[in-house]
């Protein structure tokens, strides 16, 4: 069984404080190997580098968006969950990148209670969800 103290997630945002933000968030669910990257060039990198539990990714982003990185890990054995956040809930663009293969996606603005949310219906039995 995982134990939140021992997921590995790696936070892509090309904004520095929304990184922060969810930085901060998933560290107050008890996890503390966070990998941070400001675009998907970079995190594309960390992730052929790194063993990965979860991806959490900004949608809009330069180098390589959201939805093209979440396509080249999907080309990985076993790739880990990820989860794409965007500011648009545009129907047509979720429904793109639902045909793609997206399973988990939050809508911005972020909220603790929904990163809790998402991480425990991922992990149900690693997440501390006392945010």
């Amino acid at each position: 069984m995982l134990q939140s103290k021992n997921l590995r997630v790696l936070v892509v945002d090309d904004a520095e404080s929304m990184r922060k933000v969810l930085v901060s968030i998933i560290k107050s669910l008890g996890i503390n190997h966070i990998f941070e990257a400001n675009n998907g060039a970079t995190a594309l990198n960390i992730i052929n580098e790194k063993e990965l539990d979860l991806i959490i990714c900004d949608w809009e982003m330069p180098k390589l968006n959201g939805l093209e990185l979440f396509i080249e890990v999907q080309k990985k054995n076993d790739p880990p969950p990820f989860v794409l956040v965007t500011s648009n809930a545009e129907l047509d663009k979720v429904k793109n990148a639902v045909d793609k293969g997206v399973k988990h996606y939050i809508v911005k603005p972020i909220k603790p209670d929904t990163i809790s949310k998402k991480l425990s219906s991922l992990f149900p039995d690693a997440v501390n969800n006392s945010v």
